[in-house]
């Protein structure tokens, strides 16, 4: 069977581009907010879902919360642990799939950042993970995730784009499939030494309707939503949706 779209787009060259030096201090700088949107306490325990290479991990963890990251790629999850050394901090770093959440009433919150849902071709498997979320939180604990606005999304759409990273050109084609609601893309890497390498991608998008009602059926009680992390109102133009 051929491999899905998310088992072999998650590499370190697509690391680079997705969290660039710079995004490592602007989620410095957002952990005070997240945690206040969180309501934790000092010491919280928090699963950090689909960790990437750990911007949002480290920092907390620095600030004394316990972190267990989550991820399916290996390489980003390597990456966390040798920043987490380099550092002298501690995270517990599991490898999984986010639709089999191995934990049951251990979190005191649980964040999924970057936009990391919406990953799946079926509809049920978007629920699944958010019912593992509820699984895994304890009760009373809190659960945020970060993705981007769909509206802000079909507003600004741009069909093609490029960016030079520091060893290779990328180069995208995107299109909005309205029928599905995903964001589908090609990616080509081209080297600096003549090599060239496609990725694809295929993202669901979800309205604010849609997210409420999947919350509502994983057994997650709606709290707020916002237009950013800072807690400002969610409406049709900015961004954000937490």
């Amino acid at each position: 069977m051929a491999k899905a779209w998310w088992e072999s787009f998650f590499d370190k060259e697509m690391g680079e581009v997705m969290v660039p030096e710079q995004a490592w201090q602007q989620a410095e700088e957002l952990c005070g907010p997240l945690l206040q949107l969180l309501n934790l306490q000092p010491g919280a325990k928090i699963l950090d879902l689909a960790c990437g290479p750990g911007r949002f991990a480290l920092p907390l963890a620095k600030r004394g919360f316990c972190v267990v990251g989550f991820d399916l790629a290996s390489v980003y999850l390597e990456q966390a642990r040798k920043k987490a050394q380099e550092q002298g901090l501690f995270i517990e770093l599991v490898q999984g799939d986010m639709r089999e959440i191995p934990f049951e009433d251990e979190f005191d919150a649980v964040i999924n950042m970057f936009t990391s849902f919406g990953y799946f071709d079926d509809e049920r498997d978007h629920l699944k993970v958010l019912q593992g979320v509820h699984k895994s939180l304890k009760p009373g604990g809190r659960f945020l995730m970060d993705t981007i606005n769909r509206e802000w999304l079909i507003r600004h759409f741009q069909p093609h784009d490029w960016q030079e990273c520091s060893d290779f050109i990328l180069l995208e084609d995107r299109k909005f499939n309205a029928e599905g609601d995903r964001v589908e893309a090609k990616r080509i890497k081209l080297s600096r030494d003549g090599q060239r390498r496609e990725y694809t991608l295929s993202l669901r998008f979800f309205t604010l309707a849609e997210l409420l009602n999947l919350f509502s059926q994983a057994g997650l009680k709606v709290l707020g939503y916002y237009g950013d992390l800072m807690g400002n109102p969610w409406d049709w133009i900015q961004d954000g949706s937490s």
